[in-house]
């Protein structure tokens, strides 16, 4: 008979001490080895509070969201007034995007515990998601003040004072969070978004790859990555780090927004629009922005035949109704505010067409969603006689750009300061030493960035009688505060020349000689027209630059047409004209310039004129070149270099064709209906050198061809630009119209 050895006496599972060895272990952010003990206590005992609620952070950091929602609940079911379980409760809450049930959990953690830093923390960051970042900031500030070397609060505070305007201070923030830990992936990423914030894209770019260094699997990193990319013009690789956002986060809104962001800027508004749809289904309450952007999408930079303009048109119409009707039908449309600005109808324009009634339709629903928030600003008293009219311009553009050389500057220097008080308010990132020029000659000057209240409360500071937006449809912050009344009169002017269709805008500041006689139906504000070109320009500096033709693929001898506007100017239907000024015209050649954004916008742009002159015979790089962008030196000797200036048919040069004159060159144009069509023919009438005025397609490439053959005839029209330009410069009658416009509105007459 064998004898049976004595049973094996389990070893006592002492829940505790395997409690406190899985604290240490995930403090240390060993989190499998946390896990797998958290994992065993349940085993031995599935209802232990703390080994479910940690379990579930644990699976919280790894985005199973409905295990750890299964887990904390179950253990806030075991203690329903523990402050720490309902804290994670509601941080899984949070990251559902389920922010009013998180906030209640956090309200009533800090119910019980008033001085918990963690649960302040954790409501700052949802007051936040909800847009309610000054009672966040109040959060964040009494949690630092329990806790004052907090790492995660210091980097939410940061966000916070970033979207308040309060740059200098959100950067010390998230710096000292860093200091504190150095490895912090996620104030790293913040430091980015603030960087980015700032138009520090570069140094954005090296912040979020030390974030995913750290956490290879950041998604968020991965999709500011992907903003930063796009901002530096590396679209291809923003589109990688936005669709690893996406595998990583598959119902991530910002990443799929940043990613129709990328679409478009690449040309592919049909995939764009999708991707922006795709995003308001990831959080179609909260995420607003795509109900605009998606409207935008559906205007392409460039088009690849004339029905591809008509079919976009009509699906533009389409979006831009619906959106009005939503907005209609939001009973507080103000909710819809952070959705304005970041997207605008600026390739609209560059249809050719009249865009009032659609201008109306966007800009009367902009207008409305900003009406919920900001009521207008309180009357402001009319000057009395002998007192100065206060006159105030918000531009993005207060440094080297065209729409401070046009119309900005020559106005802000020249109008009388003994009828003027002038203040500028520059919305833009931007300085140089025309900002500095700019901020001499105001009164008063505010540089930003600053928040949409902090700009509405600086310009009410000096009670406007007189606001001027010279380039509504451009900048996003001059949008949001034209979309209020803050002044009693307010004018849009052509920095950007069409319609904004927004009602709080009352002027549209514009040029007699460039609108057509029936320009007023043209624009949802009333039509200004001051005198000649409406502006006071000074002759361009001359830059000694030196450059040849071989240095721009240029031949010699060969007659050389200077085409170098933006490309999306150049409408499709016009694309024959170059091949027959070829075929007739002998040697030559056409210059254009690429696209500043993405590659295939230029790459669509060659497939148009290859196929233009394939169909005329013609191989088109026997006759083109698509020269790279040039600095604005170069750019004025490169012209220096051609023969003729072929302007652009349907949205007219202005300051390129101005700059041009420099060298005296002929200019080839055919005036359209609408005034961004007009603006050479208005310069050459001005200089009385209308020879190359052509009215149809016909007499344009006629022209061009005898400009071409005819090199005697070309040498007389120079000499007739050099001894006429003159007429161009310091143009005191549209100041003089200027000054008296703005002192009688502004005297309330």
């Amino acid at each position: 008979m064998t004898m049976q050895a004595p049973a094996t006496k389990p070893k006592r599972f002492n829940v505790q001490q395997a409690l406190q060895q899985a604290l240490t272990f995930h403090h240390q952010g060993r989190l499998p080895e946390a896990e797998r003990i958290y994992t065993e206590i349940l085993a031995f005992q599935p209802t232990h509070f703390d080994a479910l609620q940690m379990l579930g952070v644990i699976k919280l950091s790894r985005g199973q969201m409905s295990e750890a929602l299964r887990l904390v609940g179950a253990a806030l079911q075991r203690k329903p007034h523990s402050a720490q379980a309902l804290i994670n409760h509601g941080m899984v809450l949070k990251a559902l995007d389920r922010y009013e049930e998180a906030l209640a959990n956090f309200n009533e953690a800090l119910n019980y515990r008033p001085s918990y830093a963690e649960g302040l923390n954790n409501r700052g960051a949802t007051l936040s998601a909800l847009g309610r970042d000054e009672e966040a900031l109040a959060d964040y500030r009494r949690a630092l003040a329990i806790k004052p070397d907090y790492p995660e609060a210091l980097s939410n505070l940061a966000n916070a004072l970033r979207a308040l305007g309060e740059h200098e201070e959100a950067l010390a923030s998230v710096e000292r969070a860093l200091a504190l830990r150095p490895n912090y992936a996620k104030g790293h990423n913040n430091r980015g978004a603030l960087l980015d914030a700032l138009k520090r894209s570069h140094e954005a770019l090296e912040c979020y790859e030390r974030a995913l260094a750290i956490d290879p699997n950041y998604p968020d990193a991965y999709c500011n990555r992907g903003r930063a990319l796009r901002a530096v013009g590396r679209y291809e690789e923003a589109l990688q780090s936005l669709n690893k956002a996406i595998e990583l986060k598959p119902n991530f809104a910002q990443a799929y927004f940043n990613r129709g962001a990328v679409l478009s800027d690449l040309n592919r508004y049909k995939e764009a629009t999708a991707s922006l749809e795709q995003s308001m289904l990831g959080n179609a309450r909260m995420f607003v922005e795509p109900k605009f952007a998606v409207c935008i999408a559906e205007l392409p930079i460039l088009y690849r035949d004339e029905a591809e303009i008509g079919i976009q048109r009509a699906a533009y119409e389409k979006r831009v109704m619906m959106l009005r009707d939503e907005v209609n039908a939001v009973p507080s449309p103000g909710v819809l505010l952070k959705g304005v600005g970041p997207f605008q109808p600026f390739y609209l324009a560059y249809q050719g067409q009249n865009d009032r009634e659609l201008q109306s339709i966007y800009g009367s629903a902009l207008c409305r969603v900003s009406d919920d928030i900001y009521p207008p600003a309180d009357p402001v008293r009319a000057p009395a006689p002998g007192e100065p009219v206060r006159v105030g311009i918000v531009s993005g553009f207060f440094r080297m750009h065209s729409n401070w050389k046009i119309p900005i500057k020559g106005w802000l220097s020249q109008l009388d300061r003994k009828r003027f008080r002038l203040f500028g308010y520059h919305t833009g990132h931007g300085r140089d030493a025309e900002t500095k020029f700019a901020a001499s000659v105001c009164e008063r000057f505010v540089q930003g960035p600053l928040s949409v209240d902090k700009w509405r409360k600086e310009i009410l500071t000096d009670a406007p009688h007189v606001l001027i937006y010279p380039e509504v449809g451009m900048d996003e912050m001059s949008v949001k505060l034209a979309a209020q009344r803050l002044a009693p009169v307010q004018c849009n002017s052509w920095g950007h020349p069409d319609t904004s269709g927004f009602p709080t805008l009352d002027y549209f500041i514009s040029s007699d000689l460039m609108e057509p006689e029936d320009g007023h139906k043209h624009y949802t504000e009333r039509l200004l027209r001051l005198p000649n070109l409406s502006i006071y320009y000074e002759p361009p500096p001359i830059v000694p630059v030196q450059i040849n033709r071989a240095e721009l693929g240029l031949r010699e001898g060969t007659t050389a047409f200077w085409c170098g506007q933006s490309i999306f100017k150049y409408l499709p239907q016009y694309d024959e004209m170059f091949p027959r000024i070829a075929r007739e015209a002998g040697d030559c050649q056409f210059a254009f310039i690429q696209y500043q954004g993405a590659k295939p916008v230029t790459d669509l742009f060659r497939e148009r004129l290859e196929r233009a002159f394939a169909a005329h015979g013609l191989r088109w790089t026997d006759h083109c070149v698509v020269l790279p962008r040039l600095d604005p030196s170069r750019f004025a000797a490169a012209i220096g270099q051609c023969d003729v200036v072929l302007d652009s048919i349907g949205w007219s040069g202005c300051n390129s064709t101005l700059e041009g004159l420099t060298h005296d060159l002929p200019v080839v144009t055919m005036p359209g209906t609408l005034m961004r069509g007009r603006h050479s023919m208005a310069i050459l009438q001005m200089m009385g050198v209308t020879e190359t005025i052509a009215q149809t397609i016909d007499e344009y490439v006629a022209t061009a061809v005898r400009l071409a053959r005819e090199p005697e005839w070309r040498a007389t029209l120079k000499q007739k630009i050099g001894a006429n330009k003159h007429r161009l410069y310091h143009d005191r009658a549209c100041i003089t119209a200027l000054e008296d416009f703005l002192d009688r509105v502004g005297r309330g007459q």
